[in-house]
């Protein structure tokens, strides 16, 4: 049996192969040779032009606060510095800068030479302010705000920077004395309304002492306690001159009589003194020296609270 070896011909070109060819071509080579030649022949050098600040809040604090730290009169710095980015993107700072710096003419300097990058003169404002947001950018690192802006000329980017800088600083002076005015307004009305509160809490502490005829119920009761103290001491002398005189004569006779008599008087008026701190006693006003003091030391905690 015999075997033919066969010799591979050359490599030839297929149609798939012109057609990758081809596209690499007008998807690689043309598009980067056009870049280049524009990069390179038509586009301008920009400049760009940075800014590093903070923004520093100052809090108020009201009276409550210092009680029970249960409300905040200012915001924190972060909603402050959320507040100014959006302020850097909008169209109100694009007019206040407008006011002493051409902005359309400052990012279309270049055209119609560098037509993909340069700013369109003819556009509106709404073209414009897309622009401005592609050139005028921010970032937010731990408070500090870092502005940076691109134009064609160094000069055009520092002096809108210093725009920029100038009417952010404005409004963040103008929320702070908003802050501070609120905040002052606040503390006037807490004040009116504390001053009110002491008032009506120093009339009512007034009209009670009238009616339950008292001024001081601590003292009132010291001396309540002091009758007490006496009138049983009145009552165990009493007591021992009776034992001793039963215990000399033959338990009965004028004196005895006249100790009995002092004893049971004693024990009478014993009896009504601490009445008076039993429910439904007969104390200052006509209640009893529980709802007193109830009631005294509740008029005591409002006045004192507001104060």
């Amino acid at each position: 049996m015999k075997r033919v070896i066969e010799i591979a011909k050359p490599a030839t070109m297929k149609l798939r192969h012109h057609r990758i060819i081809q596209s690499f071509f007008i998807l690689v080579f043309i598009p980067t040779l056009l870049s280049a030649i524009y990069l390179w022949g038509f586009a301008k050098d920009k400049y760009v032009s940075s800014m590093s600040f903070s923004v520093r809040t100052e809090s108020m604090q009201s009276a409550t606060d210092l009680l029970g730290g249960l409300s905040s009169i200012t915001g924190s710095s972060s909603s402050d510095v959320d507040i100014l980015t959006q302020f850097i993107e909008s169209g109100d700072l694009i007019e206040t800068v407008k006011e002493t710096i051409d902005i359309a003419e400052v990012f279309s300097s270049a055209w119609p030479v560098d037509f993909v990058f340069a700013f369109n003169p003819e556009g509106q404002f709404e073209d414009l302010q897309e622009y401005w947001r592609s050139s005028v950018l921010t970032s937010t690192t731990n408070g500090i705000v870092t502005l940076s802006v691109t134009t064609y000329d160094p000069q055009s980017s520092y002096d809108i920077t210093n725009a920029i800088y100038e009417a952010s600083r404005d409004l963040i002076n103008r929320l702070s004395e908003e802050a501070h005015s609120d905040a002052t307004r606040f503390s006037r009305e807490e004040l009116r309304l504390a001053e009110a509160r002491l008032t009506k809490a120093r009339e009512e502490m007034t009209n009670y002492r009238l009616q339950a005829q008292i001024i001081d119920p601590n003292a009132t009761l010291e001396a309540q306690m002091g009758i007490l103290t006496n009138l049983q001491s009145q009552l165990a002398e009493a007591d021992i001159q009776r034992a001793l005189l039963t215990r000399t004569g033959s338990g009965t006779g004028p004196r005895i009589d006249e100790i009995d008599r002092k004893t049971a008087a004693i024990k009478a008026q014993l009896e009504i003194e601490q009445n008076k701190f039993a429910r439904g006693g007969k104390g200052p006003g006509g209640e009893d020296y529980a709802t007193v003091f109830a009631r005294y030391e509740a008029l005591a905690s409002d006045m004192e609270f507001s104060q």
